[in-house]
């Protein structure tokens, strides 16, 4: 799943934490100990892997901040209150979120975007409390935007909090980075990521444990595999891989991703980096069928397996741009068949 996914849903925080995965509730309530002993810092870097949750948490613990209830007398953010409602109504006047502006400004977050958080900061609290501000996915602040907000990091107005999120903090310019307190969230144990997901999807234990090693172990890209895109894309791309591997074209293979290259990268890091790893004497998964797996482990070297990982990576992250998705998709059954050579060559050679 994109950084940049589902943007709509980010207009305003309106999650509760009855809302939050087991593994983020101890960090806000981490986070909130922190501000009730009034030692919260004013700029927060949420940092981990896509599908972790960070832009929930982000979310919520904007919401905490702006609720009403007693500090230290009961969860936040509260529900009941009226700061509550207001954030659950979209509504609330001291509460602001910045993301990419559109595709047509390049996936960016721009450098306006900013100067109108920056004034809005700079205002009084019309509730008398906190201003919130939440920045997802900051990495998409690009320079101007970047430079225009260092004073305000480094020197906010008075009760003024800064919420970033990323999954990609390398990309951030360090002059951003270093004026913020960094909190790394963690994945869950694979056994507590398989639990919740089993009883959030529901459905077959088979279809929870592929989509989950198909995300990486990450449970929200996994919730989103089996509720928006099932499996029956993935059942398509290991027909694919089987053809591939026997020789095929990945240019005509290309021709079925047009649509979603984002999907098809996705989904071609995973299956690479589970070769990897077992290719280090990692147990295998079930991502791939066994023989395919074992066809692949024994034959495809790991430099060439590695190389697809990292050349896919790159147009993987290319694709936050405006790109044409046959291209892209073309690009990647490339790499993909190149790192597959020498299992089509040993398979040549037997036949």
């Amino acid at each position: 799943m994109s950084e940049a996914a589902h943007l709509s849903d980010w207009i305003t925080p309106r999650d509760g934490r009855e809302q939050l995965p087991p593994w983020l509730l101890p960090e806000l309530d981490r986070l909130l100990t922190l501000h009730d002993q009034g030692r919260l810092h004013h700029a927060l870097l949420l940092t981990g892997r896509t599908g972790l949750g960070k832009r929930l948490l982000a979310g919520v613990l904007a919401r905490a901040l702006l609720c009403q209830a007693d500090e230290g007398g009961g969860a936040r953010p509260c529900g009941q209150c009226r700061g509550c409602h207001l954030t659950g109504g979209g509504s609330h006047p001291d509460l602001r979120t910045l993301s990419p502006s559109s595709r047509g400004e390049r996936g960016e977050i721009v450098v306006d975007s900013v100067r109108g958080l920056v004034d809005f900061l700079h205002l009084s609290a019309q509730r008398g409390g906190s201003r919130v501000a939440v920045i997802v996915p900051c990495d998409r602040l690009n320079r101007a935007a970047a430079n225009s907000l260092l004073k305000t990091l480094e020197e906010p107005p008075p009760g003024v909090f800064l919420i970033l999120a990323t999954g990609r903090p390398g990309r951030l310019p360090p002059t951003v980075r270093s004026r913020c307190t960094v909190r790394g969230l963690t994945p869950p144990a694979w056994d507590a990521a398989r639990r919740w997901l089993a009883e959030r999807a529901g459905g077959a234990e088979g279809r929870v444990d592929k989509a989950l090693a198909l995300a990486g172990g990450m449970p929200l890209t996994a919730e989103q595999i089996l509720h928006e895109q099932g499996l029956e894309g993935y059942e398509s791309l290991l027909q694919q891989l089987h053809r591939l591997s026997a020789g095929g074209d990945p240019v005509k293979e290309a021709e079925a991703w047009e649509g979603a290259p984002e999907a098809l990268a996705d989904a071609v890091t995973a299956i690479l980096a589970d070769l990897l790893r077992q290719r280090h004497g990692a147990p295998d998964r079930g991502l791939l069928p066994s023989p395919l797996a074992q066809q692949l482990v024994r034959e495809a070297s790991v430099e060439a397996l590695h190389q697809a990982f990292l050349r896919i990576g790159e147009h993987r992250r290319g694709l936050e741009q405006p790109l044409n998705g046959r291209l892209a998709a073309e690009a990647i059954f490339l790499d993909l068949a190149a790192a597959l050579r020498p299992a089509r060559q040993s398979a040549a050679r037997q036949a």
